[in-house]
């Protein structure tokens, strides 16, 4: 119970922390998208910098710990991501192709934005930005954030699943605050990513893999309703979906094998681990967690809180047991 308590302090500390620090600069950067995206990179560069102080203050550890390190190595993990990600297609397959219609509409008013005539330009120009914007202003910052630091410091003072929720939950949830125009459906349609990332996280330790399956979760995903915009055809983006469906079938079954294996224990030992007492403090913390996304405090007093509540996390540093300490990992 205690460990839950100081846990929560740290989290909710960093959070109220990081968010005071960028507060200036998302002002500045306004509407516009080359000075929003300098902020995203900002704000990924503050989070591994305070994640990894207070990992080393608390735990001992340093940037590794963030999940900066590789499972195999860079493109093994790579490919690790890739296949993870063809699992996350498959599932929100029949979500995407119910969506189609909204998300072909959503692409023709960032393609009006571009002001391009020619269909090629279109599908270049449309592509590129939906990888730089899914990257930079997605996959980075909240893997970093949500997998990388919540996760991890959830796994290494309470148990697997701790971690898992405490990412989870307002990883999920916090959509729905950070996109207003989102409906509710779309909102829960995140839940299924967030679970996949965050059982490839406790399969590898990698950011690598998380980041990887994430930017081809915002990037891959946009191509069937980009084509159906750009033909003005339905179809067209029914048969792309239906076609990276199939090239995915292809690749799980015959490269995916052994990461399927190393994903499958890893979702065995998340929610067998201590089950009881991550199922409690993940969801305690996780839900604390999403509670801080309607806040809108002064940047000095949000700051101040967080500056608290990290305080309050260093009075005791968590005890490991003798068998925490063989069975946990370094996140």
């Amino acid at each position: 119970m205690r460990a839950t308590l100081f846990l929560a302090a740290e989290a909710l500390g960093f959070t109220l922390l990081l968010r005071a620090a960028m507060a200036p600069l998302w002002r500045q950067a306004g509407r516009d998208l080359p000075a929003v995206l300098g902020v995203w990179l900002l704000y990924a560069a503050g989070a591994v910098l305070l994640g990894t102080a207070l990992n080393r203050v608390r735990r001992g550890r340093g940037l590794r710990s963030l999940g900066f390190r590789y499972h195999r190595g860079f493109l093994p993990d790579v490919w690790f991501g890739v296949l993870g990600y063809g699992i996350l297609y498959l599932l929100t397959l029949p979500f995407d192709l119910a969506a189609l219609e909204d998300r072909t509409r959503n692409a023709g008013q960032m393609l009006a934005q571009l002001s391009l005539s020619s269909p090629a330009a279109m599908l270049a120009a449309g592509s590129l930005f939906a990888l730089l914007v899914g990257f930079v202003s997605g996959a980075l910052h909240e893997e970093i954030r949500f997998r990388g630091y919540y996760q991890g410091a959830g796994w290494g003072e309470i148990s697997p699943l701790a971690g898992f929720l405490m990412a989870l939950i307002p990883f999920t949830f916090g959509h729905y605050f950070s996109h207003p125009n989102w409906s509710p459906f779309q909102v829960l349609a995140t839940l299924i990513p967030g679970v996949l990332f965050g059982l490839l996280f406790n399969a590898t330790g990698s950011l690598t893999v998380v980041i990887t399956a994430h930017t081809l979760a915002n990037w891959v995903g946009f191509h069937p309703a980009l084509l159906a915009w750009v033909t003005q055809r339905p179809l067209a983006g029914v048969a792309t979906a239906c076609a990276l469906a199939l090239l995915f079938v292809c690749l799980l079954a015959f490269r995916g094998r052994e990461e399927m294996r190393l994903l499958l224990e890893a979702t065995v030992k998340t929610f067998r681990d201590r089950a009881g007492l991550g199922l409690a403090g993940g969801t305690a913390i996780g839900l604390a967690l999403l509670a801080t996304w309607p806040l809108s405090w002064p940047p000095l007093h949000t700051a101040i809180a967080g500056i608290f509540l990290i305080g309050v996390s260093l009075v005791k540093r968590p005890v490991t047991s003798p068998r925490a300490s063989q069975t946990a990992r370094e996140p």
